[in-house]
């Protein structure tokens, strides 16, 4: 109990020692160190600094995926269930069609023979 009214008795005093010292300095002198502040060019180079790394931080972690937050949304792996028939069926019915479609390999088509190639007609002019 002695800890907490010491605390309580220096937050008093702190609060009163600070309403003191703020009516004792003039609006003039607080404006005169703001306006030395805002252009103090270290100041403004912390402050780029800092915007910088926050724009940082914000595209990182709007990056992230977002929390699920609703358990309704996660299954169980065994409860997932992929159903791809359709597209075996179409899958296997365009390869048979191509097969039918496709030429006959050498072996089984019926050895052809040979053509020479026709010499071209040019007509002959008086040389």
């Amino acid at each position: 109990m002695k800890k907490f009214t010491s605390f309580l008795l220096g937050a008093v005093f702190g609060a009163a020692a600070g309403v003191v010292a703020a009516s004792l300095v003039s609006d003039d002198k607080l404006k005169e160190v703001k306006d030395k502040i805002k252009s103090n060019p270290n100041v403004e180079d912390l402050k780029e600094k800092y915007d910088n790394g926050t724009e940082i931080l914000k595209n990182q972690l709007a990056s992230f995926p977002k929390n699920i937050e609703d358990d309704s949304e996660i299954k169980d792996f065994d409860d997932i269930v992929i159903d791809d028939s359709e597209s075996k069926e179409k899958d296997s019915e365009e390869t048979a069609s191509d097969l039918d479609n496709a030429e006959a390999s050498d072996s089984d088509a019926e050895p052809e023979t040979p053509v020479a190639p026709s010499e071209p007609t040019e007509p002959k002019d008086a040389e």
